[in-house]
């Protein structure tokens, strides 16, 4: 039986022509963040038709997994400190998925 998770789904579209710079401190994020104790999946993709927009897709063990996620240092350094500066936007929705009835 699978118990229930939070799935996120972010979209970030970095400013025009900054796709390239975000593709080395995504991927150390990432790695990062599957050592994390309630990450359960971590992975990114960059668009085949704009390279300026990426969808990250995270699995987290509860509800309170993305908060304890962005409390993480890499989170602060990586994420806040790197990443989000190169954004024009970014859109982040989490779902809790239910577990398998008994």
């Amino acid at each position: 039986m699978a118990n229930a998770y939070l799935q996120v789904i972010a979209h970030y579209f970095a400013k025009p022509g900054n796709g390239d710079a975000i593709v080395q401190p995504l991927t150390e994020l990432a790695a990062a963040t599957r050592a994390e104790p309630k990450n359960l999946y971590y992975e990114f993709f960059r668009s085949p038709v704009d390279p300026d927009h990426f969808v990250i897709l995270e699995q987290y063990s509860d509800a309170d997994g993305l908060s304890v996620h962005r409390d993480t240092p890499h989170f602060q350094r990586l994420g806040f400190g790197t990443i989000i500066p190169l954004l024009e936007r970014r859109e982040v929705t989490s779902h809790m998925v239910p577990g398998d009835a008994a």
